[in-house]
C-alpha cells in the first residue's frame, strides 16, 4: 500500500463566501464572549444578593435582640410595633 498524497487541484473560496464565513465566525465568536460575560455578570449578582441576605440576617438578629421576636419594624418610619 502507497502513502503517496494524492494532488488535488487547489481551490479557494470565493471572497464572498470567505467574507461571509469571516463575518460568520466573528458573529458567533463575539456571541460567545458576551454569554460568557452575562454569566460573569450573573455570577457577580448572586454573590451580592448572598452578600446582602448575610448582612440582612445580622442586623434582623441584632434587633431581635434588643427588641424582641415580637417587634414588627416600619422600615420607612422606624417605628416599632408589638405583635400581640
Amino acid at each position: 500500500m502507497s502513502n503517496k498524497k494524492i494532488s488535488t487541484p487547489s481551490q479557494e473560496l470565493t471572497s464572498e463566501e470567505l467574507t461571509s464565513l469571516q463575518q460568520l465566525l466573528s458573529a458567533f465568536n463575539q456571541s460567545k464572549v458576551m454569554l460568557a460575560d452575562a454569566m460573569i455578570a450573573q455570577q457577580n449578582a448572586l454573590e451580592a444578593v448572598m452578600a446582602n441576605k448575610v448582612g440582612f440576617s445580622a442586623m434582623e438578629n441584632k434587633l431581635i435582640e434588643a427588641y424582641g421576636k415580637d417587634v414588627s419594624v416600619n422600615v420607612q418610619t422606624g417605628a416599632l410595633t408589638h405583635k400581640k
